[in-house]
């Protein structure tokens, strides 16, 4: 298996089905398998993502999202056992913004592996990780067209407004107070 990362593993739990999923911080060991994950995510998924058309991280891309600044960033995968190894299966992220009283999230899960919690277990743990480091809110930014994702920001208690980047953008956003000490 391969090395886990600076940390080790947050937490591990099984699916109904029996699959067992490792939350756990991303690494510079995780390259290869971060580049899979994003070239495997449906062209619709990227788009929703990353807000522009592209097939796969370009290299500078790829160096940060394997090596986020501990200072001001955290980025956490998920992953299930995979021939001698480990699949990636999701994704979330922050960013401190300046001040450091809010952060900005991104998140994605495979499609074949949405619908099963697997996204409200990564944004329970990336809410409590940025809370934890002082942030009292999480802010971000969702395609209006993505219908299932603000469908799961507002599960979780985000307020939706329009955002000033254009109508076809929304700004979501979520006070952290009730996460610190959970």
């Amino acid at each position: 298996m391969k090395p886990q990362a600076a940390g080790g593993p947050i937490e591990h739990w099984n699916l109904s089905d029996g699959t067992m999923l490792t939350l756990r911080p991303i690494g510079p060991q995780d390259a290869e398998m971060e580049q899979a994950f994003v070239r495997g995510l449906s062209e619709e998924s990227r788009y929703f993502r990353f807000m522009a058309q592209l097939r796969e991280l370009s290299p500078e891309m790829l160096q940060h999202f394997i090596n986020p600044d501990p200072k001001r960033e955290a980025a956490l995968i998920i992953t299930i056992p995979a021939g001698d190894g480990e699949q990636e299966i999701a994704v979330g992220r922050y960013a401190m913004n300046p001040g450091n009283e809010s952060c900005e999230f991104a998140i994605v899960v495979a499609d074949a592996w949405q619908a099963h919690g697997i996204a409200t277990r990564l944004m329970q743990a990336l809410m409590k990780h940025a809370a934890r480091r002082g942030s009292k809110r999480m802010d971000g930014f969702v395609m209006a067209s993505n219908a299932k994702m603000l469908e799961f920001v507002r599960f979780l208690d985000f307020e939706i407004r329009s955002s000033a980047k254009g109508p076809q953008i929304k700004t979501v956003s979520r006070s952290l107070d009730d996460m610190a000490t959970t």
